[in-house]
């Protein structure tokens, strides 16, 4: 592969002119868009970073906030122990 750049151009020969009309506005079209891509990625970045701590404030709040006191329902519960299922050690 020849690096010489002149060698390049030369064996490319004669460019029609018109084809290269619209190029360099066609390469700032792109560059624009990859530009709003870009930013609608970091935009997208940081709604996912602000849900994340919102959740995991949202959740440690919830964990220190006082438990309430055991319910006298509570023995119907799937998971208490005196459930006649843990003793015959079927699962739901």
């Amino acid at each position: 592969m020849t690096d010489d750049l002149g060698t390049m151009i030369a064996a490319a020969g004669p460019v029609d002119e018109a084809r290269l009309a619209g190029l360099e506005n066609g390469v700032w079209i792109r560059v624009d868009q990859r530009r709003a891509q870009m930013r609608m990625g970091q935009v997208r970045l940081a709604a996912v970073a602000m849900a994340l701590v919102i959740g995991g404030v949202n959740g440690g709040l919830m964990l220190a906030a006082s438990r309430s006191a055991p319910s006298e329902m509570q023995v119907f519960a799937v998971s208490a122990d005196a459930s006649p299922l843990t003793r015959l050690d079927a699962r739901g």
